[in-house]
């Protein structure tokens, strides 16, 4: 048997035969190792570098939110209960009665006619409850019927999350303005009025609201900290304002800034982000707030104006005996009477009328009032075009690098929160009283405003307490599986969708390194057959002159492993060097994207391109090598089986 040293020797001889052959031999499973080498690279990289970002802030975070499990069905149930439509029937004919004779007492008139009935009759002739019933019977029924059932148990929701290791239960209250009544938009520090039965003329004045969907909701620190200002913006709790948190791009519009385009530069993006936190700690802004009759006068005042101005120089036009006028459009206040030639006994009658209704739960008075906000906190953005992989139905795999990127970057807003802490300390809450309500319809059972949130530590737990814990709403309305108590999803976050990227391009990368080991062997297969075939001859006298079969396998064992030894070396010297490459290519802009996805101003964290993963890479590695011995198998068996002495006349 040769030595090893010889047997070295002779492979580093073979090597440097057919150098031509050997070369692209290289290069070319370099390249293919090298793609794998720069994939691993540069995913980690990202994947490390948005870990860094969303480490602060809700989108690290596994927060499932949990509701109520409904039947949507029950609306219907409900309303068409016999025994409730008998008690509203009955209900309404003692308040007819009521009017009735109050009506007589104050002396105004009043016709049942006039007055809605809680139920109305449908076209098989049945009988339905109707929820808007503007007399508060369906709204006193249900609530007594459905007032003492639990709507969520928190004692419950404890003990269930508590078996998929739950970390934290938080609550969110939301409230809305009471019914009737609305909190309205100002247009440059004006009110803008109009006639709402319009809607050509409603569209054209639709202003946007900082509001959204018009709710407001507190929250505690726990999912908000993370949002505020530095000094809470400079707001103090002197009853002057309200604390709240908008999303970035609500900000924007409150600031007059325009959208940046969606090609908007690094440059940009960090300036406009920069610009928006520097101007946000000053930013105020208000809205007016009006009950139903400031908003019946405000509509009164626009009717009347445009008939007395359609009807002016008309001899016989008889102006109304009470006349409104608009207010100043920048101090929120009701309409101006400019006009009473009632005599007193018309007086005498609207009084006893606003008796009347006062009587039977209607408002009488007008009350509109300014109400102020203090922005203390922005939050990231809504960003609504990028696929939520977070949410049910929406399950759609990426499908190009710049949707992974775009999800890997999407963070979910908050709205608009007041913080729980801050709202504590109003010493005026009193005064909010109106805008901070909440009106339940009871149609679907007890109902309340308090949200539900449950922390996990992991995203595998927040996942299964949603599989085994909850249901969903199905297209017939029911919720299934069926006996379960919550509805619940993933919020806030995209925390779980960042894992399933994660796992997904684990996923590609394995099989890239299958596709690439089979081209890999097919490549060194042609080059080590190639080699072989070449060296009959020298292999023939070798085997005459006294080498063994193993001591030829040992050589072109040891040829085969510094030949993918070499591999490895320039596949991840290219590997490497790409994956720099690429890193000082698009780095800063990723960067620059994350922080403004982010709202992140913190200058130390970056997005590398380059980040090793050596358990990863050490699997390259050994595919590298394991795919040049693969190749070297069949010719090499085939080769030490032939007869020297046949090679010998052959040559």
């Amino acid at each position: 048997m040769i030595k090893l040293s010889d047997v070295a020797l002779l492979s580093l001889t073979k090597l440097h035969t057919r150098k031509i052959r050997t070369i692209i031999t290289i290069l070319l499973t370099s390249i293919l190792f090298g793609v794998l080498v720069m994939g691993s690279l540069v995913t980690n990289g990202v994947f490390r570098g948005v870990d860094s970002f969303k480490r602060n802030g809700l989108t690290g975070r596994y927060i499932v939110s949990v509701a109520k499990a409904f039947d949507s069905n029950a609306g219907a149930t409900t309303s068409k209960d016999p025994a409730l439509i008998a008690e509203a029937k009955k209900r309404y004919q003692q308040l007819v009665k009521a009017k009735t004779v109050e009506a007589k007492r104050l002396g105004i008139d009043y016709l049942q006619e006039s007055d809605d009935p809680p139920y109305s009759r449908l076209d098989d002739n049945s009988e339905m409850l109707k929820p808007s019933d503007s007399n508060g019977i369906i709204h006193r029924l249900l609530k007594e019927k459905f007032s003492g059932q639990p709507v969520i148990d928190e004692a419950t929701l404890r003990k269930r999350a508590g078996k998929y290791h739950s970390i934290g239960i938080y609550k969110e209250l939301y409230y809305t303005p009471v019914t009737g009544s609305s909190l309205l938009p100002l247009k440059d520090g004006r009110e803008v009025f109009y006639d709402i039965s319009k809607d050509a003329v409603k569209n054209a004045n639709d202003i946007r609201s900082p509001l959204g969907d018009g709710r407001l909701i507190t929250a505690p620190d726990s999912l908000v900290s993370s949002f505020i200002l530095p000094h809470n913006a400079g707001w103090q709790p002197d009853g002057q304002s309200l604390p709240i948190i908008l999303s970035r791009d609500t900000v924007e519009h409150l600031l007059g800034l325009g959208k940046l385009p969606d090609n908007a530069s690094t440059k940009e993006r960090l300036d406009r982000l920069r610009l928006i936190y520097d101007k946000a700690k000053d930013l105020t802004f208000q809205m007016c707030y009006r009950n139903d009759v400031s908003q019946a006068q405000i509509q009164q005042a626009i009717r009347q104006r445009r008939e007395i101005n359609a009807n002016k120089g008309k001899k016989d036009y008889q102006m109304p005996s009470l006349v409104y006028a608009l207010p100043d459009a920048t101090k929120c206040q009701n309409a101006i009477t400019i006009r009473d030639t009632r005599t007193a006994e018309e007086k005498k009658q609207d009084a006893n009328q606003k008796i009347f209704d006062a009587r039977f739960g209607k408002n009488t008075e007008p009350i509109s009032a300014m109400v102020a906000f203090k922005v203390v906190g922005i939050s990231p953005a809504v960003n609504d075009s990028v696929t939520d992989l977070s949410q049910p139905g929406k399950k759609e795999r990426s499908r190009s690098f710049d949707d992974i990127v775009n999800d890997l970057l999407r963070v979910d807003s908050i709205g608009q929160v007041i913080p729980q802490s801050l709202y504590d300390r109003l010493p005026n809450k009193y005064a909010y009283a109106d805008i901070f309500s909440y009106t339940p319809t009871y149609m679907f059972g007890n109902e309340d405003n308090v949200l539900y949130f449950v922390e996990f530590a992991t995203a595998k737990d927040a996942q299964k307490f949603i599989d085994e814990q909850s249901c969903e709403t199905q297209y017939d309305g029911t919720c299934k599986p069926s006996g379960r108590l919550y509805t619940a999803h993933l919020a806030f976050s995209n925390s779980s969708a960042i894992d399933d990227i994660r796992k997904q391009v684990r996923t590609w990368l394995s099989y890239a390194m299958l596709v690439v080991a089979i081209l890999a062997v097919a490549i060194i297969w042609i080059t080590v057959g190639r080699t072989i075939v070449d060296g009959r001859h020298e292999t023939a006298v070798f085997r005459a002159i006294g080498f063994k079969r193993v001591d030829i396998a040992s050589v072109y064992i040891v040829y085969t492993i510094l030949l993918s030894l070499l591999v490895t070396a320039c596949a991840f010297g290219l590997g490497i060097i790409g994956a720099h490459l690429l890193d000082s290519q698009f780095a800063p802009g990723l960067t620059a994207q994350a922080r403004y996805s982010f709202n992140d101003m913190n200058s130390a964290k970056q997005i590398s391109l380059v980040s090793y993963d050596w358990h990863q890479l050490g699997l390259i590695a050994i595919i590298c090598l394991a795919t040049g011995l693969l190749s070297a198998v069949l010719p090499l068996i085939r080769n030490v089986r032939r007869s020297p002495i046949r090679d010998m006349r052959e040559e």
